[in-house]
C-alpha cells in the first residue's frame, strides 16, 4: 500500500541530518528532470523493474537494487514492467553532502543484489516516526536517517570491498611468485597471466599499492637479496649478481647503486666494517 509524507520543515534546517520526504511501496510513474532534483535521494527496488538515464548512460534497475541520486544531477527513470515498486527518501542536512563525500559515495550508484531488509525497517521506522509525532519527529527521524546511511554505505562498502578483495588476492599470488622465482628470468606477461588481468591493469594495480611498475618492484626484491648475500656470504659479485637474477655484472652495479646511492662492492666493504 502506498505511503509518503513530505515533514513540514522548521528549525530541522539547523539539523545535520533531515528528512524532506519518503514513500513506501510507491508505483514509479515516469520521471524526468533535466535540472535535477534539490536533494540527494536513495531508492531501494521491490519489485517490477525499471531503468535510469544519468548523463546519457542507462542503468538496468532490477528488484532488490538500492540505487542514489544526488542533488542537482540531471536525470530521468522509468518502469519497464508493468509495475515498478519503490521505496525511497529524500533527505538534507548540514552535514549530509560532507559525508557522502567523505564515504566516497556523493555519486550516481546502483548495487544490485542487495540484502534490504534492514533499510526497509529503518526506513518504515522513519515514516512511522514522522507519522506519528508532528512536532519532534524529524529530530528523532534525524538519528533514524543517519542509521540508514550507514546502512547504505556498509552495503556500498561490501560492494567494494569483494572487488578490491579480488585484486588483492590477484597482487597476492603475483608477490608470491616474484618472492619464489625473482633468480629467474621474469616476463610481464607471465606475471599478468597470473594475476589474470592485463598488463596494463597490473601495472595500475602496483602504482597505487607501491608507486612502482611491476619490474620495478622485481628489482627491488632482487636488490634485497643481494644485500644479504654481499653481507652474509663469500660469493663474488659476480655469482651473486647471477644468483639474484641480474645475470650481467654491470646491470646489477648500475641497478643496485640506483636504489643503494652505492655500488655493491661499496655497501659490503661499509657493512663488514660496521660488523667488526
Amino acid at each position: 500500500m502506498y505511503k509518503q509524507i513530505y515533514p513540514v520543515i522548521g528549525d530541522e534546517k539547523n539539523l545535520p541530518f533531515y528528512v524532506v520526504g519518503l514513500g513506501l511501496e510507491s508505483w514509479q510513474f515516469p520521471i524526468k528532470r533535466a535540472d535535477g532534483y534539490e536533494y540527494p535521494q536513495i531508492f531501494l527496488s521491490r519489485s517490477g523493474e525499471g531503468e535510469v538515464i544519468i548523463n546519457g548512460e542507462t542503468t538496468k534497475i532490477p528488484p532488490d537494487t538500492v540505487f542514489y541520486i544526488p542533488p542537482l544531477c540531471p536525470h530521468e527513470y522509468h518502469a519497464l514492467s508493468d509495475a515498478w515498486y519503490l521505496d525511497w527518501i529524500a533527505f538534507s542536512g548540514s552535514q549530509v553532502i560532507p559525508l557522502l563525500e567523505q564515504w566516497k559515495l556523493n555519486k550516481f550508484t546502483a548495487i544490485q543484489g542487495v540484502d534490504m531488509d534492514r533499510l526497509r525497517r529503518i526506513i518504515t521506522r522513519i515514516y512511522y516516526t514522522l507519522k506519528s509525532d508532528k512536532l519532534y519527529g524529524n529530530h528523532y527521524a534525524s538519528a533514524q536517517l543517519y542509521d540508514f546511511l550507514i546502512e547504505y554505505r556498509k552495503i556500498a562498502d561490501n560492494r567494494l570491498s569483494s572487488f578490491y578483495t579480488a585484486q588483492s588476492v590477484a597482487l597476492a599470488d603475483v608477490l608470491q611468485y616474484i618472492e619464489e622465482h625473482y633468480p629467474e628470468q621474469i616476463k610481464l606477461n607471465e606475471l599478468a597471466k597470473i594475476a589474470g588481468v592485463s598488463e596494463q591493469h597490473l601495472c595500475r594495480l602496483f602504482k597505487k599499492n607501491f608507486q612502482l611498475r611491476p619490474m620495478e618492484y622485481l628489482a627491488q626484491v632482487r636488490v634485497q637479496h643481494a644485500k644479504d648475500l654481499l653481507v652474509y656470504s663469500n660469493k663474488t659479485i659476480g655469482e651473486i649478481s647471477d644468483e639474484t637474477g641480474f645475470q650481467d655484472g654491470s646491470y646489477f652495479s648500475v641497478v643496485f647503486k640506483r636504489y643503494e646511492n652505492m655500488t655493491p662492492g661499496e655497501y659490503r666493504r661499509i657493512k663488514k666494517l660496521l660488523s667488526k
